[in-house]
């Protein structure tokens, strides 16, 4: 799951503050063991010691542990001019990655969230792969909607790939629905029928309350997952969702749906507020809600061994409700890698991002339990596996969430607000979710205070 708390800026010349930290910041990078190679490959693999190192960064998930062990397996019985060592960064990633970079040692290839490495590329820590693609015809790894390049491209360079994707769909409770008859979600249903919905769901039986809608899986919600409501008829917040210079937040829509999602919801028990969040047990996969706007990741907990209930959730997804401009504007998150400048082996590194956006490498994502990065991978490769282990059947929700979708927001270093919030659009939800003021009063509040921040953005990137 991808929280507030993942969320990591940097702050203008931060990179030159952590250049002063001692070399002793490199200690941050917990280093795991080499991975040796599963098998031989054509000549047979060369001894470690006469291959070249390979550090790659992965998430700090145990899942990703289980990924990149396997795909550097593979690779490496593919090839014996490299060896991969897979570093994790836990309790703090983003932070121990920029440790690394001040003390000189960051890894060869790093891994990173589609709105986070653009303060990087602005430091030229990072390197663009363009060269790399057109020497290789590698283009068509790189898909050209709207949300990938947005997230993989930054001021005509393209720095990361597109390794995993989630998109944010609606996973809905059937066994609730059933009960209270009210028909499943499909491709296109209407903003006004989901607020049907909401209120036809919530219900009490047995002592015990049933939510309609929660704002996320097990927490509060943010901006992101907001945007697909808020842009439903067609108005964007920003005039440009990469380095706005104008915030549109005082808008119809937008406040319409944040005082329904999240103001009303919250005062008519339509949704478990935060207290009742924060106190566990109530979520689509407690099945105590019907609906949930989430991405790939939430599925573990509804169905499997993993499952949050031993019986598991009978559920499905669904593309969210549009407005009248009939797109689907969820977001698209990308995920992916970039290489380093300080790298001494970047065409090593290249060739270990080439195979994990192969098809063989997106069967691993796959297989590991990530999505793969491609709209065509996610319908051909992770839609079988997936779809059968955690038991549903719309594939299709999640593969046109990237083909469709939209991003909410993608600054340079130094901007206090990001694509999940950050700055005033935190304090625009905390005060929506406290029930402290309502959207109209709150959105035009928070409409000044963010153009505030994007006016000192501005001003700090010409000084």
């Amino acid at each position: 799951m991808i929280t507030q708390a993942d969320q990591q800026t940097l702050s203008r010349r931060a990179f030159l503050r952590a250049g002063a930290m001692t070399a002793g910041a490199a200690l941050l990078a917990a280093c795991a063991p080499a991975v040796g190679p599963s098998g031989q490959a054509g000549g047979g693999a060369q001894p470690a010691a006469a291959a070249t190192t390979l550090r790659l960064s992965a998430w700090a998930d145990v899942q990703d542990a289980v990924v990149y062990e396997n795909m550097v397996n593979a690779w490496q019985a593919r090839q014996s001019d490299y060896q991969v060592t897979v570093e994790q960064y836990p309790g703090g990633y983003y932070e121990k990655i920029q440790a690394n970079f001040a003390a000189g040692s960051p890894a060869d290839v790093l891994y990173y969230q589609g709105w986070i490495w653009q303060a990087y590329a602005e430091n030229r820590v990072i390197v663009a792969l363009d060269d790399y693609i057109e020497r290789d015809g590698a283009s068509a790894l790189f898909p050209e909607g709207e949300n990938y390049l947005n997230t993989t491209k930054w001021e005509g360079g393209t720095y990361m790939t597109p390794t995993d994707v989630g998109s944010l769909v609606i996973y809905y409770n059937k066994d609730l629905f059933d009960k209270q008859g009210v028909p499943y979600p499909t491709k296109g249903w209407s903003w006004e029928t989901f607020q049907d919905a909401i209120q036809k769901l919530t219900h009490e039986e047995g002592g015990t309350r049933y939510y309609g809608w929660a704002q996320a899986g097990g927490w509060n919600g943010a901006y992101g997952r907001s945007c697909a409501f808020m842009r439903r008829n067609g108005h964007v917040e920003w005039d440009n969702v990469i380095e706005p210079t104008e915030a549109r937040w005082d808008h119809e829509d937008i406040v319409s749906s944040l005082q329904f999602l999240i103001y009303d919801a919250i005062e008519n028990q339509w949704s478990p507020s935060p207290d009742i969040v924060a106190g566990g047990g109530v979520g689509v996969d407690t099945g105590r809600v019907a609906m949930v706007f989430e991405g790939p990741w939430y599925m573990p907990r509804l169905w499997g061994e993993l499952g949050t209930t031993e019986q598991g959730i009978n559920f499905d997804v669904a593309e969210p409700p549009v407005g009248t401009s009939g797109r689907n504007t969820t977001f698209g998150h990308v995920h992916g890698h970039c290489m380093t400048d300080a790298s001494e082996n970047k065409e090593g590194g290249w060739e270990l991002i080439k195979f994990i956006l192969s098809d063989e490498g997106q069967e691993i994502i796959a297989q590991g339990g990530r999505m793969c990065g491609s709209p065509g991978n996610i319908d051909a490769i992770w839609g079988p596996i997936a779809s059968e282990a955690y038991n549903f059947t719309n594939v299709e929700a999640f593969s046109n969430g990237m083909r469709e979708g939209a991003t909410p927001l993608i600054m340079g270093e130094g901007s206090p607000i990001h694509a999940y919030g950050g700055g005033p659009i935190t304090s625009l939800w905390d005060k929506l979710l406290g029930l402290q003021q309502p959207a109209a009063e709150a959105v035009r509040i928070a409409n000044e205070e963010i153009q505030t921040v994007l006016d000192q953005y501005w001003r700090d990137k010409a000084a």
